[in-house]
């Protein structure tokens, strides 16, 4: 595997934990993409390389591009407001991803309805 890709996930790891002022583990990281810690642990490491769709989660989470993770590029500036803020919302953007319509809408009508009673 690329080492840059492992040392790329190490570091957006430590700068997320800097930026949320607390630690960042593994396992948190790997909750939130939907692998285990070990497997998390091996790209970190350089011993394996990640797949498509959880390149992607991790690009996700981290809120940069795939390209960035894949090949160092710079990613492209966003707008604030369609950037996960912090872990909670990329694990729920995550998780929202997992869906399928049913379950979308299922979620939204709970939402609403928790909503309105504050």
């Amino acid at each position: 595997m690329n080492p840059s890709i492992a040392s790329r996930l190490t570091a957006l790891r430590r700068a997320l934990a800097e930026k949320l002022g607390r630690k960042v583990s593994a396992q948190e990281v790997a909750d939130a993409v939907g692998i285990s810690r070990s497997t998390l642990s091996g790209y970190e490491r350089g011993h394996d390389r990640p797949g498509r769709e959880t390149l992607l989660a991790l690009a996700t989470y981290y809120s940069v591009s795939v390209d960035y993770l894949a090949s160092g590029e710079m990613p492209a500036v966003q707008h604030p407001d369609n950037v996960a803020q912090n872990g909670e919302e990329a694990l729920l953007l995550a998780l929202w991803r997992r869906m399928d319509e049913d379950q979308r809408r299922s979620w939204l009508g709970l939402l609403r309805a928790r909503s309105e009673s504050f």
